[in-house]
Formats: C-alpha cells, sequence, structure tokens
C-alpha cells in the first residue's frame, strides 16, 4: 500500500518538527516555511503556494504557519492577518478536495469566560484570536478541512524559539525571579501528545472543529511550579503574580480551559490529565 505524502508547514515554529517527527509513523513527510525546511515557501504569495503544492503533491497537509505573539498580532493587525488567515486562505483555495486538511488553531478563539470551553463557544478578545478564527473558518471551507484548538508545551526543538515549559526550566534552573500568574487558567498538552493526537484523528477520518487539550487545566502558576516538582528544581526565586495586573499587555482570556469532550467521543478515549503531561518532560 502506497504511503500518503504528507506535508507540514510552518517548520521552523516550535510545534513543526514534532509535527514532522510523528508524520513519519504514517507517510512520508515534506516539510515548509518562509524560509526553510524541504520546500521553502511563503505562503502569503497565491503563486508560491500554488508551486509548493504542485511540487509536493500531499495527500494530507499539516497547517502549523502562524504568528503566535499576542502583543506584536496587537501592534501589527495586518501582519496577523497574512500568517493567520490569508496562508490558510490560499492553501484551501489551492488544495485538491480529496486532500486532509489540517489547522492548528489555538484556545484563545474562546471568549473572556470562565471555562472550561467547549466547541462553538468562540469570542475572541485579542487580533491574535480572531485571525486565528477566521484562518479556522478558511481551513474548513475545504471538503478535508480539520481545525484543532489546542495549546502546548515541551522542550523545544527549534533554535531560537522556546516554549513555555522552557522558559520555566531555563529560569528555575538559573535561579532567576521568575512570575507566575495565579489568574490565567489553560489545559495544554505536550506537543508529541498533540501530534499523536492529529495523526491518529486524520487517519480516523475525523473533520471539522476539535479542542485537543489536556482533561483538566491549572493556573499558569501552578503548571510552572507543578513542572519545578517535576524536575526537582528549586523556585525560591518565584513570585506569583497576576497578568492582568502587567503593563503594556494586550487583552487575554483569562481561562483558556478547554471541554475535551468532543475529541473523546469521537476517538472513543480519554484525553491524558496535565499532570500526566507533565511528567513526560
Amino acid at each position: 500500500m502506497t504511503r500518503p505524502r504528507i506535508l507540514v508547514s510552518g517548520a521552523s515554529g516550535l510545534l513543526g518538527p514534532y509535527l514532522a517527527m510523528a508524520a513519519k509513523e504514517w507517510g512520508d513527510v515534506f516539510t515548509t516555511s518562509r524560509t526553510s525546511g524541504d520546500f521553502p515557501a511563503d505562503l502569503i504569495d497565491p503563486d508560491e503556494t500554488k508551486n509548493l503544492i504542485k511540487k509536493t503533491d500531499p495527500d494530507i497537509l499539516v497547517h502549523a504557519v502562524g504568528l503566535t505573539d499576542v502583543d506584536v498580532c496587537e501592534k501589527d493587525p495586518h501582519l496577523a492577518s497574512d500568517l493567520n488567515t490569508k496562508a490558510a486562505e490560499n492553501l484551501a483555495g489551492l488544495l485538491s478536495s480529496d486532500v486532509c486538511f489540517v489547522g492548528i488553531s489555538t484556545d484563545q478563539v474562546y471568549p473572556d469566560r470562565p471555562g472550561p470551553h467547549a466547541e462553538g463557544l468562540e469570542d475572541p478578545v485579542n487580533v491574535y484570536g480572531r485571525s486565528k478564527l477566521a484562518g479556522e473558518k478558511a481551513v474548513l471551507t475545504h471538503p478535508g478541512g480539520l481545525v484543532f484548538r489546542t495549546n502546548f508545551f515541551g522542550p523545544s526543538h527549534t533554535p531560537g524559539r522556546s516554549s513555555l515549559s522552557d522558559f520555566f526550566v531555563d529560569n528555575f534552573r538559573a535561579m532567576k525571579e521568575v512570575t507566575l500568574f495565579s489568574d490565567v487558567f489553560f489545559s495544554p498538552l505536550h506537543m508529541k501528545t498533540l501530534c499523536d493526537f492529529v495523526f491518529r484523528s486524520v487517519s480516523e477520518g475525523l473533520r471539522g472543529i476539535y479542542n485537543l487539550g489536556s482533561r483538566d487545566g491549572t493556573s499558569k502558576a501552578e503548571f510552572g511550579l507543578s513542572v519545578a516538582r517535576h524536575l526537582g528544581l528549586s523556585t525560591e526565586k518565584a513570585i506569583l503574580g497576576k497578568a492582568q495586573l502587567q503593563p503594556d499587555r494586550a487583552k487575554r482570556p483569562a481561562d483558556m480551559r478547554m471541554d475535551v469532550t468532543k475529541i473523546e467521543t469521537d476517538l472513543k478515549t480519554k484525553m491524558p490529565t496535565l499532570e500526566e503531561e507533565i511528567s513526560k518532560l
């Protein structure tokens, strides 16, 4: 049986290397980003996008390109729209209808209200969330559209890029002062787990929108402390603080925990707890 051809965009991002690694178990893998990967391409440019698709002829495309810096998105909404929306629109319009088109989205499409949030309750409070929600809609115009709303951590395999867990580990190990936000809640997955679930979902033929996160959630403060406990690191320099009191910071939802009932039901499985995910560090 012929192995599917899998194209992973966003090769230079945090998640890209994990996606490419996981994809190798499922098919023949090609990667792209604007300046790196097997086939570099600017997905904002329709001609470059068309050429990329012609060269790679994917059966599955996992689209992980995006501008994820919330504050930069707020200051440059045009750039956010290009990277988080237009790239997805270009791909959706050029991919053949039999391709599985996977979009990696964010928990920041949800409102600033208490979670956990279920699919269908979107109301983003910042440019980042709105541009990603528009990107989701673009993915879903394609017959093979599959969107995952997620949040993730784990050791970075990308030079110059650090995850949230990297930030905590590096600062705890260096005994640097670090502020832990007690008023921000989320339910992330380790990047390896996330990628395994992405390709499992593709293999099961899922389509539409799914929350992909840990079964429970916690504050970012407790997450940082749990990471330290697991790795035996000192939190002597840790300071509890509140994100809402930070100056010059774009508005963000305080509670980004996600309801994962839908993915659990459709895959007939249970998502891992956040403590289980931290234990993978």
